[in-house]
Formats: C-alpha cells, sequence, structure tokens
C-alpha cells in the first residue's frame, strides 16, 4: 500500500523530536517564495488603505471647507442662498453629508484592512506595526470631529 504523501513534494514526514528535520532545497525555496508572496500581498493591502485615506481625507476636506465657505457667504448676506430650484440641498448639507461618507469610508477601510492583515498573520505574516492603519485611524477621529463642529455650529 503506498503512503497518500508520496506524491506530495511538500509534505515532511514526522520524525523523532529530537532528531533535527532535514529539508530539502526544493522545499526550503517553497517556503522562502510563500514569505515574500505574503509580503507582497501585505504592502498591496497597505497600498490600499493608503488609497482609501487619501480618497476619504479629500471628502472630509473638501465637504468641511463647502460647508463652511457656504456658511461664511450666508453670514455676509445675512439671509441663506438659494438656488434656481430652491433650498433643497443647501450646500451645507452637502458639505456634511461629503464628510459623512469620507468618514465612514475610512472606517470601513481600516475595519477590511485590519481583518486582512490578520488573515496575512494566520500565513505567515511577522508582526509589525502598521502606520497607514494608525494614520486611517487618526484621520477617522478627525472626521469625525469635523461632522461634529459642523453639526453643532
Amino acid at each position: 500500500m503506498t503512503d497518500p504523501h508520496d506524491k506530495d513534494p511538500l509534505f515532511i514526514p514526522d520524525t523523532h523530536p529530537a532528531a533535527p528535520v532535514q529539508h530539502d532545497e526544493a522545499t526550503l525555496q517553497t517556503r522562502a517564495r510563500t514569505a515574500l508572496a505574503v509580503e507582497r500581498t501585505f504592502f498591496a493591502v497597505e497600498r490600499t488603505l493608503m488609497a482609501w485615506l487619501r480618497t476619504s481625507l479629500s471628502m472630509i476636506s473638501f465637504g468641511f471647507t463647502l460647508a463652511k465657505f457656504f456658511e461664511y457667504l450666508e453670514n455676509q448676506r445675512g439671509s441663506p442662498i438659494v438656488g434656481r430650484f430652491g433650498a433643497t440641498w443647501s450646500p451645507r448639507m452637502v458639505g456634511m453629508a461629503m464628510v459623512v461618507i469620507g468618514t465612514v469610508a475610512l472606517l470601513s477601510a481600516v475595519l477590511q484592512h485590519r481583518r486582512r492583515v490578520n488573515i496575512l498573520r494566520r500565513e505567515g505574516l511577522a508582526p509589525q506595526w502598521n502606520l497607514a492603519y494608525w494614520v486611517g485611524i487618526a484621520v477617522a477621529a478627525l472626521g469625525a470631529f469635523a461632522l461634529g463642529s459642523l453639526v453643532l455650529d
């Protein structure tokens, strides 16, 4: 009867715990390639979070600026600015909506990033400090503060 592991090139038979395990060159190369693939995947996940960070920061800052600019114009005129079709969507509401969308998108991206990093850690990624993750959390907190400023003003 043949052992099903005879055809598996990555199978390493169990040996006595005191005896050192001898790995052939192909096994060592395969493990090195796998480790590098996990590392490249981590960097791709990191780039994705940074892209979401840039996009969300743009939305938060533009929305906040839009809301504050039109608030300033209304204060200068003394009356609300009404467009051709009425004031159903005021610039302040559009600005607040952009801040909300940017903040929620960034929080979602941070959570997604965390899940993917945890999966990669199970695949052998070494624990490391993640700057983009912490910057994402800080910018999401700033987005929440910006929204609070717009709502409470």
